[in-house]
C-alpha cells in the first residue's frame, strides 16, 4: 500500500516537475453548498427539509462570496492596468490610525457575517442541533488558531505539513464531520 502511494506521487513527491502542486479543479458553488449540507446532515442528523434549507443558505452565501470576489478581482485588475496598487491597502504606508480603522472595519464585517449565519442556523436547526453546531464551530476555530500558531512558530504547515496536502484540504480543519 505504501509503495503504491509513493510510486503514484513519483520522485518529486506531491509536486509536479516544476516543483508546484498540480492545480485542483475548483468546486462550483452548488458543489460546495451540497458538501456543507451533507456534512451538517451527517454530523447533526438533519432531516431532509433541514438539509434543503442548509443547502439553500450555503448556496446563497457562496454565490454572494463569488460575486464579491469577482468584483474585487476586477477592481484589482483595473488598478494594475492603471499602474495603481489595487483594492488592498498598503499597510507599509498607512498610519496606525488608518490601519486600526481598516482592521476594525474588517472585524465588523466578519462579525456581521457570523451573526447572520447564527441567525440563519437558529431558524433551521433544533435547539439541540444548534448547540452541537456551536460546539463544533468553537472546536474548529480552536484548531485553526492552533494551526496558525504553529505556522507562526515555524512548525507544521497549514496543509498537514510542509509541502503536504493533508486530509480535508486547507489545514485538514474541516475533517471529522465538524460541519
Amino acid at each position: 500500500m505504501i509503495a503504491t502511494c509513493a510510486s503514484a506521487q513519483g520522485p518529486q513527491g506531491p509536486q509536479g516537475q516544476n516543483g508546484q502542486r498540480p492545480q485542483r479543479q475548483r468546486m462550483t458553488v452548488e458543489q460546495r453548498a451540497q458538501m456543507q449540507a451533507d456534512r451538517m446532515t451527517k454530523s447533526l442528523d438533519l432531516s431532509a427539509e433541514q438539509n434543503k434549507k442548509i443547502y439553500e443558505y450555503h448556496l446563497a452565501n457562496f454565490k454572494k462570496q463569488e460575486a464579491e470576489r469577482a468584483e474585487r478581482m476586477k477592481a484589482m485588475q483595473e488598478a494594475r492596468e492603471k499602474g495603481e496598487q489595487g483594492q488592498r491597502p498598503d499597510f507599509r504606508n498607512m498610519s496606525e490610525e488608518d490601519r486600526a480603522a481598516w482592521m476594525k472595519q474588517m472585524q465588523e464585517q466578519r462579525q456581521a457575517q457570523v451573526t447572520a449565519e447564527e441567525t440563519a442556523m437558529k431558524k433551521i436547526l433544533t435547539e439541540k442541533q444548534y448547540k452541537k453546531w456551536q460546539m463544533q464551530k468553537k472546536a474548529q476555530e480552536q484548531r485553526m488558531r492552533e494551526q496558525m500558531q504553529q505556522r507562526q512558530q515555524g512548525g507544521q504547515g497549514g496543509f498537514g505539513g510542509p509541502g503536504q496536502g493533508g486530509p480535508g484540504g486547507f489545514g485538514g480543519g474541516f475533517g471529522g464531520g465538524d460541519f
